[in-house]
Formats: C-alpha cells, sequence, structure tokens
C-alpha cells in the first residue's frame, strides 16, 4: 500500500526552523513538485532532505501527540483487533496499544476529530491519537489487513461431516464464523503450529504458538465464547452436545494457495472448554530435504553416512515438538528411490509424499505400530518407518527388522542421544539386540533464529560467558571477547526477534567400542562420555556454535537446551 507524505505548510517552516532543510532545499522540492504529481514531503524525502521520521516528529511537535515508531514497539494484536481491516484501510489509522481505559492509535491525520470519534464508538474505549512514520503505518496497516482476509473453504476428504451442517444447527450465526475465519486465517499466515483458544473468568483468549513460543493474539467478550467453540466443533466434525469430556476432531481448510489439515482437540476446564487446533499443511509437491533442515557440516557426514547403510536400526530423538519427523521425511526424501519399496508407519499422516507408501494408524480398528510393522515385513519392503516407538513390541519388532536385513527409522522420546541406548534396554530390547542392530541415534532441538532485520551485536567478555555457561572452555574458542547478537523487535518478526527456526543436532555413532558399552549396559553418563571423546558434538555444542555464528542468541540456547 503506498503512501504519500502530505506536509502542511507550517510543517514546512517548522522544517526551516529546526535546520533539517533550508529554503533553498524547500524551493528545489517547489519547483520539482510543478513537473510530478507528487506531495511536496514526497519529494522532500527522495532528494534526502529529510526523513520521514523528520516530518513526523515535527507534526508531532506540532500538534502535541507523541511520536512512536511501530517498527520498535510493535503492534498489539489484540488491540488492534478492537476494529476491522476495512475501517483501518479506509482511515490510514490502527490501534497500537492499550493503557488502562486508553487506547493508543496511529493516525495518518490526528486532527481527524470525526475519525476520533468513530473509534471511540467502534472500540468502547477513550482514543488517543499517535504520530508515526507514514512507511511504517501503511506497512502495519497492510500486514494487519493481509492477516484478517477470508478463509476460501472448509471441509474434510476423508469425513463426510460438511460446514453446512452448521445453518441447520442454528449456530452458523455469522460473528461466531467470522471470527473463526479471522482467527484460523491470522494462525495461517502467522506460521502457528497450533492454535489455543480458552475460556477466562471475563474474557476468551486467543493464543498462537509461533516458533514454539505461545503469544496472546486477542481477547474477546465471554458472550462470544459458546458460539465459537460450537462453530469449531462443527468443522471439525465433533459433537456440539458433549462438554464434559475431551473430543478430537479434524479438518481441511483451502486458504489462497494452502491446503492445510487440521487436528481439533476439546478439553473441558472450570471455565467452559479449551480447544487446541494444530495445523498441519499438506505438501504433496515438494519434498524436505535434508538441505532444508540446516545440518551443519561437522554433524552431516556421520549422519548421512548411517542412513545410506543397507540395513539397520536410525533413532530420532527428543520432545515433542522438537521437529523429528520433519527429519525423517527428508531423510526418506534422500534415500527413497525407485529401486526401493518404502512403507511408513505414522499417527498421524503429517506430509503426503509422492512414491512413498503411507500408512495411517487406527487404534480401535487394532491397526497399532506393533500390529502394522508385522504386516509390513511380509510386504517385501526395504526401508519402514515407524513413526514412533511407543512400547516394547514395537521396540523389539523394528529392532528384528532392521536385524532381518532392513533400514529401519523411528523416532523416540529422549533426552538427549546416549539417553535412547539406554531407553531400549529399559523397554525390554536384549543389549545384544540393541548392539547388532543400532547404527546411530540423532537427538535434536528446535531453537528460534534472530530476525535478521533487526538483530543487534553487543561484545560479551570470555568471564560473563562463563557465568552462564559455566564450562564454556571446554569447546575451544579462543579470544578475550566475542560478538554476539540479540533479540530486538520490529514489524517483520511481530516485535518478537525472531523470525523462523531451526533443528540443533547431536548424532551418536555406535561403534565397535560402543556396542561394548551397550553390551555391558553401560550408563548414560558412560554412554555419552564414550561418544564425545570419539567427537560427537553435543546439543549444548552444537548450540553455542550457532550462537556464535549470530543465527540465534545465548537467550534461546539458555531457554531450549542449556
Amino acid at each position: 500500500m503506498a503512501s504519500e507524505i502530505v506536509i502542511p505548510g507550517s510543517i514546512c517552516a517548522r522544517l526551516i526552523d529546526s535546520g533539517i532543510i533550508t529554503e533553498d532545499q524547500l524551493a528545489e522540492a517547489l519547483e520539482i513538485q510543478k513537473t510530478r504529481k507528487q506531495l511536496i514531503g514526497t519529494i522532500l524525502t527522495q532528494l534526502g532532505y529529510c526523513s520521514e521520521e523528520d516530518i513526523a516528529r515535527i507534526l508531532a511537535q506540532k500538534t502535541g501527540y507523541k511520536f512512536v515508531s511501530i517498527n520498535e514497539i510493535g503492534v498489539n494484536l489484540a488491540v488492534a483487533n478492537l476494529i476491522t481491516p476495512e475501517f483501518a484501510l479506509r482511515n490510514n489509522v490502527l490501534p497500537l496499544y492499550q493503557e488502562d481505559d486508553v487506547v493508543y492509535v496511529a493516525m495518518r491525520n490526528p486532527n481527524d476529530i470525526l475519525t476520533v470519534d468513530n473509534l471511540r464508538m467502534l472500540t468502547g474505549y477513550e482514543i488517543c491519537p499517535v504520530i508515526a512514520t507514514d512507511m511504517e503505518l501503511s506497512a502495519a496497516i497492510e500486514n494487519f489487513a493481509n492477516m484478517n482476509s477470508g478463509v476460501e473453504d472448509y471441509g474434510d476428504d476423508d469425513d463426510d461431516t460438511q460446514p453446512a451442517e452448521a445453518e441447520a444447527l442454528d449456530i452458523d450465526d455469522k460473528p461466531a464464523v467470522q471470527l473463526v475465519n479471522q482467527i484460523i486465517n491470522n494462525a495461517i499466515k502467522a506460521g502457528a503450529s497450533d492454535v489455543h483458544i480458552e475460556a477466562l473468568e471475563k474474557s476468551m483468549r486467543v493464543r498462537f504458538r509461533i516458533d514454539g513460543v505461545l503469544q496472546e493474539i486477542m481477547q474477546n467478550p465471554i458472550k462470544m465464547y459458546p458460539s465459537v467453540i460450537s462453530r469449531i466443533k462443527v468443522i471439525g466434525g465433533m459433537d456440539i452436545a458433549e462438554k464434559r469430556i475431551p473430543q478430537d476432531g479434524r479438518a481441511t481448510v483451502k486458504f489462497e494457495d494452502k491446503t492445510m489439515d487440521v487436528r481439533i482437540a476439546s478439553m473441558p476446564t472450570v471455565y467452559g472448554e479449551k480447544v487446541v487446533m494444530r495445523l498441519l499443511e499438506r505438501s504433496n509437491s515438494q519434498a524436505v530435504t535434508i538441505k532444508d533442515i540446516h545440518f551443519s557440516p561437522r554433524q552431516f557426514d556421520r549422519f548421512n553416512k548411517a542412513i545410506h547403510m543397507p540395513y539397520g536400526f536410525v533413532l530420532v530423538t527428543g520432545p515433542t515438538g522438537s521437529g523429528k519427523s520433519t527429519t525423517l521425511y527428508a531423510t526418506l526424501a534422500e534415500i527413497s528411490t525407485i529401486e526401493k519399496n518404502v512403507i511408513t508407519l505414522e499417527d498421524p499422516v503429517e506430509r503426503r509424499m509422492a512414491g512413498i507408501n503411507q500408512v495411517q494408524m487406527n487404534n480401535r480398528a487394532g491397526m497399532t505400530f506393533a500390529a502394522a510393522l508385522r504386516s509390513v515385513l511380509r510386504s517385501d519392503p526395504d526401508i519402514v518407518m515407524v513413526g514412533e516407538i511407543r512400547d516394547s513390541e514395537t521396540a523389539k519388532i523394528a529392532v528384528e527388522a532392521a536385524l532381518t536385513g532392513h533400514m529401519v527409522l523411528s523416532t523416540l522420546h529422549t533426552n538427549d542421544a546416549p539417553g535412547a541406548v539406554t531407553r531400549l534396554d529399559e523397554m525390554g530390547v536384549e543389549p545384544f539386540l540393541t548392539a547388532s542392530s543400532l547404527v546411530g541415534v540423532l537427538a535434536q532441538r528446535l531453537v528460534r533464529k534472530l530476525c535478521p532485520k533487526c538483530k543487534e551485536a553487543y561484545e560479551i567478555s570470555r568471564e560473563e560467558l562463563k557465568k552462564i555457561i559455566v564450562d564454556f572452555d571446554d569447546y575451544g574458542y579462543e579470544g578475550d571477547s566475542f560478538t554476539l547478537y540479540k533479540a530486538k523487535g520490529c514489524l517483520t518478526c511481530n516485535n518478537t526477534g525472531y523470525k523462523g527456526r531451526e533443528a540443533v543436532f547431536e548424532f551418536l555413532t555406535v561403534t565397535e567400542e560402543m556396542k561394548r558399552l551397550i553390551l555391558d549396559r553401560a550408563t548414560v553418563a558412560e554412554v555419552k562420555a564414550l561418544a564425545v571423546k570419539q567427537d560427537m558434538k553435543t546439543l549444548k555444542d552444537e548450540g553455542l556454535y550457532k550462537v556464535m555464528e549470530g543465527r540465534t542468541s545465548l537467550e534461546e540456547l539458555m531457554r531450549v537446551i542449556v
């Protein structure tokens, strides 16, 4: 949304009085204006005689309103959502933040009394105009408008439940439909993985999990909560009358060029049902590759060698939401060829891949991981991916499959790579079977990447670093001080300082010496000590490496790994 910079004549005089421009520069701009259909403010900034911020600050002095940098303070979406995108675009205004009963609104024309009165009626709060640069205000309004355009369609390819049922159930009231559309659309635009909708004592709160961290997006009146929850339940094919027990549902959302699978879970709480929607993009056209997950060179060679072995057992470990499934999909894309029969067992199938046989688990029908794995082994597979090792039976069958000439990939919930070795022993897998089948364990975490547009460099001494990371000297970094980067926040990253995530890995290779430790039922500490001796880079080591490269912050490393 392009904008022209409006400067009243009195502002031009103030720019001259303040020494920002000269009379000759103004005269030059006025001469140029005779041949162009541009405002004088735009011409002055194009000539480089002043900046948009100079003009905005002078305007703030003249009007007595506060000057703000939207890039620095950000936009509180809960406050912005007090008005519609249409109103923001039409009037060039945007609510930024709230203090007590006053909403502070960035306005192109702060003296527009009619718009201020309309804002007061729309929001129900007192309005205080603030001044921002035209460029920042235009960008913020455009972002706000883009996040609130409508979702195209709902449906579920595998379910007969359709949204039309909402009308028959008399809950398809327009405000609820619009709000649910807006919430889902905002989530997709923001790249959220989960949407949390929950009732508080006096309001309904909506939070998005973006880059692994929950952020509050909006609060709405509690009276809207029942119809919003009912609308979501209808979309997910759930029972709207049942509010006492947890329910699961699913739907497909088509938005622009994206098709999103939505997994819906409801749970009763003291103030009403809480709903969580997990958003998964259905990508048929392009598979994730090993390059996409940003392996560091010093980890990639070991992992690549392990996955290209003709048979064996490779585990990927980490907590929920650490990117294990994405790593497995990237691995399958790397090793799958036309000559190999690749079968996956998943619950649910999160990403559909061409040329691979993907099997959906169904516990109610008896299709468990263990039962499916037995059946798959009779289907002449070369590579088998098991979504998760959940029990002793699945673990034993997976290990036996690896011993009989198959490459088996799976995930396990442990804190690090060495912990997976002892975890298999605890699950009842005999050490001699683990030692014979396991070729490697990959542990991973996801750290947020610093926003490249606003990250700030700073110097830190070795002594200060050692107070934060006690064993810093063990990682081989030389020098008395280091240049690191910290999060600041801007419009691009929604004022968080971070944009996107990438994985931090540690890969344990099962060597002959490691096999002897496994046979002796060694402790996690003993396994880790040997792995580090054999040059395994730990999660902490890899995380610190990314901090030193300026890709993430020390605070993020401490939050996720240390």
